[in-house]
């Protein structure tokens, strides 16, 4: 019986450049990405370190012009 191994680590995600860098070694590019991208649980292959991994992608909230005085 094979078990499978479950890593679970809550952290930022990386964008460079518009595209997501791998969260495991931070090097490898694993989606393009642009400004309004949304997703849950998306798993996300790095060809570099050969691992995957599950992002959640959340749009920016936008800039407000309200001042907090």
């Amino acid at each position: 019986m094979e078990v499978l191994q479950q890593h679970l680590e809550s952290g930022k995600i990386v964008i460079r450049n518009g595209w997501l860098m791998c969260p495991v070694c931070g090097k490898g590019k694993v989606l393009k990405l642009r400004e309004d991208t949304t997703a849950y649980a998306l798993p996300v292959y790095c060809r570099r370190c050969g691992q995957e991994s599950i992002v959640n992608i959340e749009a920016p909230e936008p800039a407000s012009d309200e001042t907090s005085a």
